[in-house]
């Protein structure tokens, strides 16, 4: 075998591969799949104790958040907020312009959102997604010491 012979059947080895990570579920099957990702936080009740956020976070009060962790120097803090994704969005864009804190990017898409931060000497990004079904955003913030 030569080697333009070799070098083609990778090629066409690496075109099949590349064309098979293409396909995909289904839309339905896709919406099943990230609703049950995000199910639990979004029926758990509301945390008590501290989040580990700054006080001055800013954040909509409507904001229910159930569950905090440590990862490195990190903290991540989930929850869920009433509302459709858009509304909860340009609520928490507005109390972050509103803020001390600075804006480093943001993204709104069809079913997730997000709003990456620095202030307070922190980092960090919060995360909405259209996950927790009919009438409630799942809702992530990741902050770390900047």
């Amino acid at each position: 075998m030569t080697r333009s012979t070799l070098a083609r059947i990778v090629t066409l080895l690496m075109f099949g591969l590349a064309l098979a990570a293409c396909g995909g579920e289904s839309e339905s099957e896709e919406d099943g799949e990230r609703g049950e990702a995000f199910a639990p936080i979004c029926e758990m009740a509301a945390m008590s104790g501290a989040t580990g956020l700054p006080d001055s976070f800013p954040t909509t009060g409507s904001v229910t958040y159930v569950k905090t962790e440590e990862a490195g120097p990190s903290v991540i803090v989930e929850g869920w907020v009433e509302g459709d994704l858009e509304d909860v969005y340009d609520d928490i864009h507005q109390k972050f312009e509103d803020s001390n804190y600075d804006i480093t990017f943001d993204e709104q898409e069809e079913h997730d959102a997000e709003i990456s931060f620095t202030g307070d000497g922190r980092s960090g990004q919060v995360k909405l997604a259209d996950e927790c079904g009919e009438g409630k955003v799942y809702v992530r913030v990741t902050a770390r010491p900047e």
